[in-house]
This record gives C-alpha cells, structure tokens and sequence, in this order.
C-alpha cells in the first residue's frame, strides 16, 4: 500500500524538481546580468568591447543579443547600436544635470525626472533630454527582454541588474563620467 501511495509522490516530485532546472537553449540568469551590466557600462561611457557578449558556449538568445551588442564599424571604430550610442553620447549632460540636482533618479525602472524647481525657461530643455533618455533606455530594456526571451525569474534578474547598474552609473560624479572611445579589437 505504500509502495502505491509512495509512486504518485515520487512522479510528482520528480515532475516538479524538472520544472526548476532551467533548460539548457533558455535564457541564464548569469548572462541576462552580464548584459544588463555591459549595456549600462556602455551606456555610461566605459570601455566595453562588442565581443564580451558573444560567448563560447553562448546560446541562440545571446548570440542575438551578441550581434545586436555588435553595433557596426566605422573607419576602425567601433559604433554602438543606435539607442545604444545614443545614451552614450548624451550621457555627459545627463551626468551634469545629476549633479547639479536638474534630473534626479525616479522609479524602480531606473528612469529619470527633472527637478521640481528647474525653472521654466530651462524645463523644456531638461524635459526634451530626458525624455529622449528614458524612451531608449524603454526601448532597450524591451528589446534585450524580446531577444532573451527570458522566463519571470530571468526576467526579474534582468530588470534587478538594469536598476543595478543604473543607480551605481548615475551616481558617478561627472568628472569621472566622460565617455571613452570605443575601438575594435
């Protein structure tokens, strides 16, 4: 009788212990962090090269995201993707406006608002910065989440390491902040 009784325990334990391993084609935690923070590293001026993310044993969702990562070349550079390169460049303003309290940090997406005593005649010009800002970091986020494919507890990695990676960048006094040249190598 316990033989009987002690199966169906065994097949259901055994049915819910397969669902906590995480196919080997999925999205790693391990990986969707190492993105996260290659894409803030980049976003915020460091030296990152194109190829970290293209793993040996990297699999198709890395390896999209490897390509994507990839940007393009131009006379021997290295060029981000376009949000990408984007962030980057306007990263020295944003850094300033940090600094000098025009922007602050806002929600747990890790976007940013303008103070509320910027004057009026400054608003629109932070306003614009800003909002061009926090559109690519959107868009980013929602394109590395399409590429990774990622199930909810990767994806929660993810979207931890992103606010990570941007509380820590955002603090950054400006000096220390300026963009460096990429190159390929």
């Amino acid at each position: 009788m316990r033989a009987i009784i002690a199966l169906p325990l065994f097949i259901v334990l055994l049915a819910v212990s397969s669902c906590a391993v995480r196919p080997a084609s999925a999205w790693q935690p391990q990986s969707a962090e190492a993105v996260a923070w290659w894409i803030e590293d980049v976003a915020h001026g460091l030296t990152r090269l194109p190829g970290e993310l293209a793993l040996v044993d990297a699999h198709e969702r890395d390896l999209a995201i490897a390509r994507w990562a990839a940007g393009s070349e131009i006379l021997g550079r290295w060029v981000p993707p376009r949000q990408l390169a984007a962030r980057r460049s306007r990263w020295p303003a944003i850094a300033a406006a940090l600094s000098d309290g025009t922007v602050q940090r806002l929600n747990a997406e890790g976007l940013l608002v303008t103070a509320p005593n910027v004057t009026p005649a400054r608003r629109s010009e932070v306003d614009a910065l800003i909002d061009s800002e926090n559109i690519d970091r959107r868009f980013i986020d929602g394109l590395i989440l399409v590429m990774g494919s990622p199930d909810p507890q990767v994806e929660a990695i993810y979207r931890q390491a992103v606010l990570s990676a941007r509380r820590m960048h955002d603090a950054v006094p400006v000096a220390q902040s300026a963009p460096a040249s990429g190159t390929m190598r």
